[in-house]
């Protein structure tokens, strides 16, 4: 699997084996999970995600029998997050708009082949589909109708449940099964978001595509910029508040540059003071990545948050100017499509687009229920910690996220942990499940992975990605959001990493917690990832040019050398080797 090692040698504590051979991808799942999961992070993720697809598309829209998807959606290999493409493809013969293809396409990263032909399906499949289709469809819409108020009931019963004071290990397990409660329904959320944003976005495009005669993503994609309403995009922003108010004081400004604690830029400052708290209680959750339970989130470490408002500062004032410039591309689009569509077809094309636009914001809000309980765990783990070392069950409050889940409520119930040099073990396996670099598309099966073939992706009607060398001076992936920059690209693995304002952000996939940097950034471009991928939708939302899916711009592109990035037709030019100098 691209190791020295032989992996399948390895038997790491927390792999399990799928009975039969299933193709699995991280080319979505790598959004959420960039690195190998802790194992109480790991716990809390994939039996409670995998329901929570259940309870949405097999309960809550029958688009499914529990026996059409006889194996697990979700899986880890080695501590990292891979989805089950093939079970998900089925889903997408039964959705409206989408298809088993198109699925494919988005989960595994890779562009359709316009030669493959799908199997016809039998009379029996025609009329099962018929059936599904108009249930399926009315429960979507119903689902799109309440899923704003959904997510604002979800959190603030979550906030709800938090304890007053300082809470005994035993009312921290109470807090952690109420919080448990809400896990299944918060991962359904994250499944409703996606799942109608994406169905409506992509039936959007193709409408518009079918009326004009024309290709219409990049259209589509402008029609989209700057609606408002993005948790996501809105934690961002929050970085340009903050910037615009310490500018207006010089001290404060040179305090937050040199990275000064948060008390005193508190006291230097006390509206600069208010709007970092107002914007902590409301994003304060975010981290990077915001799913693993070992890392601070900007409640924990607001240093995150204000080094990206010391970053905004090195710029000059823009206030308004991105908005402004999303504004403008957005109506320039609605003009261009004014102009392609005329006659009875234009109320159709509008409704389409207007129910397109108002469930963008949901694809990212739909995250914050979930996020949210993680950062509350966050909570039990301070909270119980201290009396967990003081009595000895942890070491150290580190431990903590190295119990399984089930240990973690034994422990705070009174028994044992396990022991200091089990803990040990674990965290130094942990360790070295995040050196690996693994396939981003496997076969797994009974006790093996291996990296797919081009028969696997031909299959699944495909083309395999191809192939990059140093000499590549063209990187292609998808046009996600317009604009044309050239610009000094950083290679990116966390978003505190450093870069100037202004600087093409170059990244394998980034998550919300990396909203605060896209506010900074000239443009965007990612390994990983489709039209709706979180990088995808925030840079829309802020008016960045975005390329996604290059599949080796870590790789290809050097740190420090200037790139050209096109966002409408998802180009990205490089420096010919040897024409930069450090």
């Amino acid at each position: 699997m691209g190791e020295p090692e032989n992996l399948v040698a390895w038997n790491y504590w927390l792999t399990t084996w799928p009975a039969e051979p299933v193709l699995l991808t991280r080319a979505n799942a790598a959004d959420g999970y960039p690195r190998a999961l802790t194992p109480l992070s790991q716990d809390l993720i994939l039996p409670f995600e995998d329901a929570g697809v259940r309870r949405f598309f097999e309960e809550r829209l029958g688009a499914m029998r529990p026996s059409d998807a006889p194996t697990r959606y979700m899986w880890a290999l080695w501590g990292h997050v891979y989805i089950n493409a093939d079970q998900l493809a089925n889903l997408g013969a039964v959705l409206p708009g989408s298809s088993r293809q198109s699925i494919y396409q988005q989960y595994m990263g890779l562009r359709p082949d316009p030669a493959f032909r799908a199997p016809a399906p039998s009379m029996a499949d025609r009329l099962g589909a018929l059936r599904t289709v108009g249930p399926v469809l009315a429960g979507m819409l119903k689902a799109a109708r309440t899923a704003s108020e959904r997510f604002a009931a979800q959190a603030a019963a979550i906030r709800a449940m938090r304890p007053v004071g300082t809470p005994t290990e035993r009312e921290c397990l109470a807090w952690l099964l109420r919080l448990e409660s809400m896990m299944t329904p918060a991962w359904e959320s994250l499944m409703i978001g996606p799942g109608i944003a994406s169905a409506t976005f992509e039936v959007c495009e193709k409408v518009i595509a079918k009326v004009t005669g024309r290709p219409a993503a990049d259209l589509n994609n402008r029609l989209h910029v700057g609606l408002g309403g993005n948790e996501s995009a809105e934690a961002g922003r929050l970085v340009g508040r903050l910037a615009t108010l310490a500018r207006a004081n010089a001290a404060l400004a040179e305090a937050v540059g040199a990275g000064a604690p948060v008390s005193v830029i508190r006291e230097l400052d006390p509206v600069f003071g208010r709007e970092l708290d107002a914007g902590m209680e409301r994003f304060g959750f975010h981290a990077a990545p915001e799913l693993e339970l070992a890392q601070p989130t900007w409640r924990q470490e607001p240093g995150q948050l204000l080094a990206m408002v010391a970053r905004e500062l090195q710029r000059p004032a823009r206030e308004g100017a991105a908005e402004d410039r999303a504004t403008e591309v957005r109506r320039a689009a609605e003009a261009e499509l004014a102009t392609r569509v005329r006659g009875p077809l234009r109320p159709l094309v509008g409704r389409v687009l207007r129910l397109s636009r108002s469930q963008m914001a949901l694809r990212e809000n739909a995250k914050v229920p979930i996020v949210l309980i993680f950062d509350e765990v966050r909570r039990v783990l301070e909270a119980a910690s201290p009396s967990l070392v003081a009595r000895g069950a942890l070491v150290a409050p580190a431990d903590a996220v190295y119990l399984r889940y089930d240990e973690l409520k034994g422990v705070l119930a009174g028994a044992a942990a396990p022991s200091a040099a089990e803990l040990e073990r674990r965290t130094a396996e942990h360790e070295r499940c995040l050196r690996l670099s693994l396939p981003e598309l496997v076969e797994a099966g009974p006790g093996y992975a291996a990296p797919i073939t081009e028969r696997h992706v031909r299959e699944r009607g495909l083309l395999p990605a191809a192939p990059v060398d140093e000499r590549t001076t063209l990187l292609t992936g998808t046009g996600a959001s317009a604009g044309r920059i050239t610009a000094t690209a950083r290679v990116m693995g966390d978003p505190l990493d450093d870069f100037d304002p202004g600087d093409v952000l170059i990244a394998k996939t980034v998550d919300p917690g990396w909203s605060a940097a896209l506010s900074c950034a000239g443009a965007v471009v990612l390994d990983i990832g489709g039209g709706l991928s979180h990088g995808a939708v925030v840079a829309r939302e802020l008016g960045i040019p975005c390329v996604v899916n290059v599949k080796a711009g870590t790789t290809a592109i050097r740190d420090g050398s200037t790139v050209t990035v096109d966002g409408s037709t998802g180009e990205v030019f490089l420096e010919a080797r040897g024409s930069h100098t450090d």
